[in-house]
């Protein structure tokens, strides 16, 4: 699997991912490992099905999503079940059980391979090697509108992720059917990329906006690797307090497209992206969320944040400027699908 690898992530991939900030690759996998991977993850999904009806004495190998918010609380996103392949306490059957074969082949290859293959083309993100350079998770969005907001996938220091591979497992999927990865380059142009069968979507964990559209009636199969990587972007780690921003706002007014420009190439545009898209992340939040626990204390936290950027009248100048360059991008360039 690791010479698949290293065929299907080339030159010409890493000059579109060094380009845009994300890429995506179809028949990653060869078509029947791929197929494989869908039956073993719909299994795992089936032994959750049968636990939670009373059907059979099914583990529950997938999980519902839980996502940790602030320093206290952990909410759950509805509708989402996820499960970690690193928690042997959730996995160590299936191990053992020749029915969930190509996904620990996968798993397995992913400790060097994916790494190796993405080293190659994009040497200067220094990924990692080892196996706690990555992480793997499975996935299963079920019908019902189920969906995540827009983040990013590297929220600030201790995080390592650099680079988010997404391999989607869905041979029925078809436009209407929802799920799509939205990507949001920082006061660019925006990108859809739709989760069919044996496609691997790519980006920047650390510096690309991104949100995953209401999935309908069909469910959403998807395999996350996350790859870490030794930062070398001196704006790594900065405060996702816009107010500690390093940035001269009259200098950052007078070419706000330049200004526009290097936000985008770095992880600095995290301390203003909620203020830049205010509407979309309230949007998203109340859309993903709906009345589910949790809902209103992030909305809570989204409103203050936006609060604590308008104080700061330099910064809130400088926020508006970059609403209005936006809208600008967007309005003379069409949105890319793929």
């Amino acid at each position: 699997m690791e010479a698949r690898f290293a065929r299907r992530v080339d030159d010409a991939l890493g000059a579109r991912l060094a380009s845009r900030g994300y890429a995506c690759v179809d028949d990653f996998l060869e078509r029947d490992t791929a197929d494989a991977m869908r039956r073993e993850l719909e299994r795992l999904a089936d032994a959750r099905d049968a636990n939670e009806t009373g059907r059979g004495g099914g583990r529950k190998y997938l999980r519902p999503n839980r996502t940790k918010f602030g320093d206290e609380h952990l909410f759950g996103k509805p509708n989402i079940y996820e499960c970690d392949m690193h928690d042997d306490g959730t996995l160590a059957e299936t191990k053992r059980d020749a029915a969930y074969a190509t996904i620990w082949e996968f798993f397995r290859a992913t400790e060097r391979g994916m790494a190796d293959a993405f080293r190659r083309v994009i040497p200067e993100i220094a990924l990692r090697d080892g196996p706690d350079s990555r992480t793997v998770k499975l996935q299963v969005n079920e019908g019902r509108g189920a969906c995540f907001p827009w983040h990013y996938d590297n929220p600030g220091a201790p995080s390592n992720r650099a680079l988010t591979c997404i391999l989607y497992l869905n041979p029925d999927w078809k436009p209407g059917d929802g799920g799509e990865l939205r990507l949001q380059p920082f006061c660019g142009v925006a990108a859809t990329i739709q989760p069919k069968h044996n496609r691997l979507a790519i980006f920047f964990s650390d510096r690309t906006l991104h949100r995953v559209t209401p999935s309908t009636a069909a469910k959403r199969y998807a395999v996350t690797v996350w790859l870490d990587a030794d930062f070398v972007d001196p704006r790594t780690g900065a405060s996702t307090n816009a107010s500690e921003l390093n940035l001269n706002a009259r200098e950052a007014l007078s070419d706000i497209a330049k200004t526009a420009k290097e936000l985008a190439r770095g992880n600095a545009q995290r301390a203003l992206s909620r203020a830049v898209y205010a509407d979309e992340y309230e949007a998203s939040l109340v859309e993903c969320m709906g009345n589910a626990r949790g809902a209103d204390e992030m909305l809570q936290a989204h409103y203050e944040h936006c609060r604590s950027v308008k104080k700061n009248h330099a910064l809130k100048t400088l926020v508006d400027a970059l609403r209005d360059y936006r809208r600008e991008v967007e309005a003379s360039a069409a949105e890319v699908e793929l």
